[in-house]
């Protein structure tokens, strides 16, 4: 999966996708071009990965607002 992810994450990196959301396990929240690059020690120790859309589905119930990127938002 951690493969998976890190791909994903580099294609939306290299397309400057700013609408494919990435979080932490401490829960920061960051599109592909804020996201600690893919493979990265940050990456891996603090377990980023990109946001399904039932993470965003529960987000906004939870929130009452859509998650977005802490640096662009």
């Amino acid at each position: 999966m951690a493969s998976k992810a890190m791909e994903v994450a580099r294609q939306a990196r290299e397309a400057r996708d700013t609408s494919f959301l990435f979080w932490s396990e401490r829960g920061e929240v960051c599109c592909a071009t804020h996201a600690p690059y893919p493979g990265s020690d940050t990456w891996n120790w603090e377990r980023w990965s990109p946001m399904t859309d039932e993470e965003r589905r529960e987000w906004t119930r939870i929130l009452g607002h859509a998650p977005q990127c802490e640096i662009c938002g």
